[in-house]
């Protein structure tokens, strides 16, 4: 079967040394490929009209914000994501450009652009002039072995939910450290992924002694109180803030939809009208 997805790789950035853009086809998903790599930075991004990549800003500044809170010990050690003071000397160098937004956005900008028009040239279907999007996987990290960052963006189609209602379980207990996006959590969450039931959709965090819910493994979670008419949703510093987020809460702001940053809880789910996933 022929490669259907793709790569782009830019092992070396900076003002001082211009690194070409590899392109490639691979048959590899996005998950797949990111535990290809050490752990570092990344985002999940979507076209829209081909061509287009919603919120890239967001994105963006989510690689800068998230690289400024995953350090690099060094070879052989693991990724942490809270003691700046463990962090390898060349790693702290060599990753200061890309954890200051205007240079993460030109870069990534960049790598999406190269990646996409290899992905668009070389798909054999006409994606084009199809109905199809575009997943744009974008990971940041440290490479201690040539001592040099590493920015790979990866390219496969946009899976479209089949059906309007989505199921899930009630999984795992909430993350240590949500606000950063690191890949490590890819890692992480792959037993949970692997317990679930064919036919589920996503696996939802839930405090155990609380019966609070934060959010699912990659998405929001939203509840609506059907007495107070008001969407429910966990405080935005205990979980990632999604992109799809963002746009409920515009939707909510311009339709005067009172939105309320408390966590949904299991045992009121008897007073919710329903609830929602967004990812």
């Amino acid at each position: 079967m022929l490669p259907r997805n793709a790569i782009a790789i830019r092992k070396t950035l900076g003002a001082a040394t211009r690194a070409k853009i590899i392109t490639a086809a691979t048959n590899k998903t996005s998950t797949a490929t990111l535990l290809d790599y050490p752990p570092g930075a990344y985002t999940g991004m979507r076209t829209f009209d081909k061509l287009g990549i919603m919120d890239f800003t967001g994105h963006t500044t989510r690689l800068a914000n998230s690289l400024q809170q995953i350090h690099f010990p060094g070879q052989g050690a693991e990724t942490s994501v809270v003691d700046s003071s463990v962090e390898a000397a060349a790693a702290t160098k060599g990753l200061a450009p890309l954890r200051r937004l205007e240079v993460m956005k030109e870069e990534t900008m960049n790598l999406v652009k190269a990646g996409l028009k290899f992905y668009y040239k070389n798909r054999t279907d006409d994606v084009l002039g199809s109905a199809d999007e575009t997943k744009v996987t974008v990971l940041c990290t440290w490479d201690p072995e040539n001592q040099e960052p590493t920015l790979i963006a990866h390219f496969e189609p946009l899976k479209t939910p089949t059906t309007l209602r989505c199921k899930v379980e009630v999984h795992g207990s909430p993350r240590h450290h949500a606000t950063a996006k690191d890949s490590q959590w890819v890692r992480d969450r792959r037993g949970l992924e692997a317990s679930l039931d064919k036919d589920s959709n996503e696996a939802i965090l839930v405090d155990n002694s609380t019966q609070d819910i934060y959010e699912g493994l990659s998405s929001n979670f939203f509840a609506f109180d059907r007495e107070r008419r008001t969407i429910l949703t966990a405080p935005l510093n205990s979980v990632l803030q999604g992109t799809i987020l963002k746009v409920v809460m515009n939707v909510c702001n311009n339709e005067n939809i009172p939105v309320e940053f408390k966590f949904p809880n299991l045992k009121e789910a008897h007073e919710w009208e329903g609830a929602f996933i967004t990812t």
